[in-house]
């Protein structure tokens, strides 16, 4: 059975003015007072006549007997509805002659029968609500355990609730599936692995396994039962095997698809070098040879000049390209050499000014950390030349001993990285990948731009516990200094 929810205090007027008409016992309590009135009228004639056989102002003061009753049983709404009756049928004996009544006494004692009823009936009101408030907050907080008892148990997740030691003392039926012993009782650190100060540092995904079963993850959330005395903490344990399962799979779909990329990139790199290229450049030195004869005519001599000149062009470009998709400068030298001669071809390609700052001491990586950090950087400033319009582009590498920061700006003409988030196009998703690039070397990817106030892509990857100093004799001035990469094309 659910409790009333308790009266508010306000409107003590509009509940005064609320008799209980429909109790048999309130019109009881009323016929009293009309007893009394009519003693005191027979008191009053009596008096007229000489005759003392009832005191003076009994009746009235025998008022306090229904007007108290009232109140104790009804509150407010009885007490006042019995004074004001009282006072009513007191009207016309007020109005008789004073050698027939006594007004003065009687005003008083009303007055005192009055303000009797309306102590006590506040206080008696005010005393029911407050015990109704009781009742109330006391069947609410039954209701609640009842709303817990009933989530607690029908909890697919598991769930643990530990004393400050450590120690578990309820648990869901859903907390069976953890171990096939009876886990309360234990110790949280003998079932989970970790102790209570282990997993108060904050949520944790823990991995358990027993003979016979795969293993499980759960992601740990914690939190403290502020409303048991002493205080108890409650752990959440939320399976979360498929989802891990899930993105474990599509981040190994995503290492094979970089490295088939640049497998492909190799292949392409070595196979443009070792023929397409080298025919170019015998094609150059044979125009060479032509021309060096001097029995050609002017106009055939010219002719297979700029031919040449065209060739070794031709020549330059694509070694250029051999050298984006295979930079032989990153395994060899560092990805600040690599990145330094990057942008030297960026600025002669495009005329755009580049600069490049290196802070801190250069180490050098593993291989596959370089080059996600080097292609994350190539994505960025090709992105820039292709899209943003801008006349300067700066490249800054900070090292030190917990991450390595990574930032490129220009002075572009700026988009929204939001609608390129959210809407990607199909020639605009270089920055997804350098997205997915950043997430498997375990550092964090951020993209600040805006319409006429160009685009600043900044990397953070935690640094390797293996790094090294890329060159033990470089000065610190040359390392922190900031050096102009390239100049535009004359």
């Amino acid at each position: 059975m659910t409790a009333r929810r308790p009266r508010p205090a306000a409107g003590l007027l509009r509940r005064a003015l609320r008799p209980p008409v429909r109790d048999a016992r309130f019109w009881v309590v009323q016929a009293m007072v009309v007893g009394f009135a009519a003693l005191h009228y027979a008191s009053d004639a009596a008096l007229a006549q000489r005759v003392h056989s009832i005191p003076a102002g009994v009746p009235v003061v025998l008022l306090v007997v229904p007007v108290g009753y009232a109140a104790v049983r009804y509150g407010l709404s009885g007490s006042v509805a019995t004074a004001i009756w009282a006072t009513l049928l007191w009207l016309p004996d007020l109005l008789l002659p004073h050698d027939q009544g006594h007004v003065g006494n009687d005003l008083a004692e009303l007055a005192v029968v009055i303000a009797v009823a309306g102590f006590v009936g506040y206080y008696i009101d005010k005393e029911r609500r407050e015990r109704e408030q009781v009742v109330w907050a006391q069947s609410e907080h039954q209701a609640a355990e009842a709303r817990y008892r009933q989530l607690f148990d029908t909890n697919a997740a598991p769930i643990l609730v530990l004393g400050q030691d450590g120690t578990i003392l309820q648990a869901n039926p859903a907390a069976g599936t953890l171990d096939p012993e009876p886990v309360i009782g234990r110790a949280v650190s003998d079932l989970l692995g970790r102790d209570l100060a282990a997993l108060s540092a904050g949520n944790h995904v823990i991995t358990l396994s027993h003979p016979g079963d795969l293993p499980r993850d759960y992601r740990v959330s914690i939190a403290p039962v502020t409303a048991a005395d002493p205080a108890l903490i409650q752990l959440v344990l939320q399976d979360v095997t498929e989802e891990l399962a899930e993105g474990r799979q599509a981040r190994s779909f995503a290492e094979l698809l970089l490295g088939a990329q640049e497998e492909e990139r190799q292949r392409i790199a070595r196979e443009l070098h070792d023929e397409p290229l080298q025919l170019v450049v015998s094609l150059a030195r044979s125009l060479e040879r032509s021309g060096d004869g001097g029995s050609l005519p002017a106009d055939l001599a010219s002719d297979l000049a700029e031919a040449r000149d065209q060739t070794l062009d031709v020549a330059a470009r694509l070694r250029d390209v051999v050298r984006g998709l295979r930079p032989p400068a990153l395994a060899q030298l560092g990805l600040v050499a690599a990145v330094r001669g990057f942008l030297v071809g960026v600025g002669e390609f495009s005329g755009m000014r580049t600069y490049l700052r290196v802070i801190g001491e250069e180490a050098r990586f593993p291989p596959d950390f370089e080059l996600g950090a080097f292609r994350i950087a190539q994505e960025a400033v090709n992105n820039s030349v292709r899209h943003s319009g801008a006349d300067q582009l700066r490249v800054t590498l900070a090292f030190d001993a917990a991450e390595l920061r990574l930032r490129i700006a220009d002075n572009g003409r700026g988009f929204d990285p939001g609608a390129l988030t959210t809407q990607p196009r199909a020639n605009r998703l270089g920055m997804l990948g350098m997205r997915e690039r950043a997430n498997l070397l375990g550092g964090q990817l951020t993209v600040q731009s805006a319409t006429g106030r160009g685009t600043t892509v900044e990397l953070v990857l935690p640094t390797a516990p293996t790094a090294i100093p890329a060159s033990s004799d470089a000065k610190p001035d040359e390392r922190q200094s900031e050096s102009e990469a390239s100049r535009p094309a004359s």
